[in-house]
């Protein structure tokens, strides 16, 4: 089996190579393993290279060496080959993906990496895009945009949220699920989910499952002063489903599709990546992707 490490020199300010790269060599090369370190280019290049790689037929695992922007691009050249599997050395700004797992350390351990199980896991499919956590627009996107412009880490989430929230943003959009009867009314963002959690460590979706063939659909109403940091609160920890003051401002469902269009001007957050937003059809896309838990993790 070949073994690639997929290597985004950016991620971590330069820890993806300076520091995680020659740790994983020094222990390959204990090893009698096939592998390759691919340093990428930009986004756009690794998800052809990983088609290309994988298009050869054989049994290949690659690893992205990144944020969750990196694995999401991995994943979306992977798609649709069986006999390639996707893992991930989290080393982003959010790493949000490998908080669906248990011993969260074990994804630095090159030797349980290349030891590690692969599970079939859904992926969310946006337009012409896959995404393998979640997407975020309105009031979340907003401030995954600016955590990025703050930088350190999980901390600059939090102060991008304590700066965007207060300003009380409102979007209006209109939505449907399973081709329902289309709702229009004033957002103040839409999280839909695969995996539990965004902005490095929220809770935003704490009944989503990786492996159930459904979107995991949050909608939140505008709100302002003492109930905005209420539930922002209650977002970060991921009980804010179960709150019954919760219920006139969120609502929450599970469906197959859901169909979003922006009136007013907005963003879609794709795994950390930002990208203008006007209107799409979200559909789950069932047992899509071969993931690597490594030896000594489980899935939430």
């Amino acid at each position: 089996m070949k073994h690639i490490f997929i290597l985004n020199p950016a991620a971590g300010n330069g820890y993806a190579e300076k520091v995680l790269q020659p740790q994983i060599i020094t222990y390959l090369k204990t090893t009698d393993l096939d592998y390759e370190i691919h340093r990428s280019l930009n986004k756009e290049e690794i998800g052809s290279y990983v088609r290309q790689r994988a298009s050869a037929g054989e049994p290949i695992r690659f690893y992205a060496l990144g944020g969750d922007g990196t694995l999401c691009d991995v994943a979306n050249g992977a798609i649709g080959f069986p006999n390639a599997a996707v893992g991930v050395f989290p080393c982003g700004t959010g790493n949000d993906f490998v908080r669906n797992f248990t011993e969260k350390q074990n994804f630095l351990d090159t030797a349980r990496q290349v030891a590690g199980k692969t599970v079939s896991i859904d992926l969310i499919k946006c337009g012409d895009t896959y995404s393998i956590n979640m997407l975020n627009i309105g009031a979340d996107c907003e401030v995954v945009a600016r955590a990025g412009q703050l930088r350190g880490g999980s901390i600059a989430y939090l102060r991008g949220a304590l700066e965007i929230l207060p300003k009380g943003p409102r979007y209006r959009m209109a939505y449907c699920a399973d081709d329902g009867a289309e709702t229009e009314e004033d957002i103040l963002l839409c999280a839909i989910a695969n995996g539990h959690f965004c902005g490095g460590g929220f809770k935003s979706s704490p009944k989503a499952s990786l492996n159930d063939g459904n979107l995991d659909v949050l909608i939140a109403r505008p709100v302002k002063g003492f109930k905005l940091m209420k539930l922002l609160a209650k977002y970060r920890m991921g009980t804010h489903l179960e709150d019954p003051s919760g219920k006139e401002i969120i609502t929450h469902f599970k469906t197959k599709s859901f169909k979003l269009r922006a009136i007013d001007k907005v963003n879609v957050s794709v795994d950390g990546e930002v990208f203008p937003f006007t209107e799409a059809e979200i559909t789950s896309v069932p047992g899509a992707i071969n993931f690597i838990i490594p030896d000594g993790s489980e899935m939430l």
